[in-house]
């Protein structure tokens, strides 16, 4: 991890460690930490500087959306907590500042019979030609777990063959989102997808042939309507 350089650099060190102890990750800490870090630097700030206008004027002059700010504004509130409890600080000077207003996300729900209209649509697709087929294949079989096992859209794409058991009917999937493991139980028709697929694509210690995310969301979901991004089929998938 690239080290602080500001003069409470050894109060971010600390605190990283403190959460790290009692089981949290550094993931969604590091990088709200150094942009913090970064700006002390940047205004040559001291301990006497952290009122709540230095970071009033922090929220203002950060960049990037409303959630981006807000997040890195949580990270910083969590940091001087810390410090509150350790009797660094009497009180946190970032607990009356409001978080700036964030547009709400809706996402469309497909129903059931949706999902199989676009299964189809991609199943259709498929080119036939020796270039083509393969790849359009591994993006079919790949959506279908997306489907009919409710996994994250990156994790089919990283999934490899000690962890695909097809005698137990089930997927291993390694340190998900949130640096857990998971069991995944599969179909049998999705067993018998995958099954066609392995036996005419070449060894690999991957399931699926290079195929990006990106790829992955403009190939497959074209259907009558049109355009449909796989994020909004993952929403349904979490609420069946």
């Amino acid at each position: 991890m690239k080290p602080f350089e500001s003069f409470i650099a050894s109060q971010l060190d600390e605190y990283i460690l403190y959460r790290r102890s009692i089981g949290f990750t550094n993931g969604n800490l590091t990088s709200p930490l150094h942009a913090f870090d970064r700006y002390i630097r940047k205004k040559e700030a001291n301990w006497d500087t952290f009122t709540p206008a230095f970071f009033l004027k922090l929220r203002k002059e950060l960049k990037g959306d409303p959630r981006t700010v807000n997040g890195i504004l949580s990270v910083i509130r969590g940091f001087f907590q810390y410090l509150l409890r350790k009797g660094i600080y009497e009180e946190n000077p970032l607990q009356d500042i409001p978080p700036h207003a964030e547009n709400a996300y809706i996402p469309f729900i497909f129903s059931l019979h949706e999902i199989e209209q676009m299964l189809r649509s991609i199943q259709k697709k498929l080119r036939k030609t020796p270039k083509h087929f393969l790849k359009d294949l591994s993006i079919y079989v790949a959506t279908l777990l997306l489907a009919r096992c409710g996994m994250r859209i990156s994790e089919p794409l990283r999934l490899r063959l000690e962890h695909y058991r097809s005698r137990e009917g089930t997927i291993y999937i390694e340190k998900t989102k949130f640096s857990k493991d998971r069991l995944i139980p599969i179909p049998i028709t999705v067993i018998n997808e995958i099954s066609n697929y392995l036996s005419v694509r070449n060894y690999r210690p991957t399931v699926f042939i290079r195929v990006s995310i990106r790829q992955l969301k403009i190939s497959v979901l074209i259907n009558p309507d049109g355009l449909l991004p796989i994020q909004l089929l993952v929403h349904l998938l979490f609420t069946h």
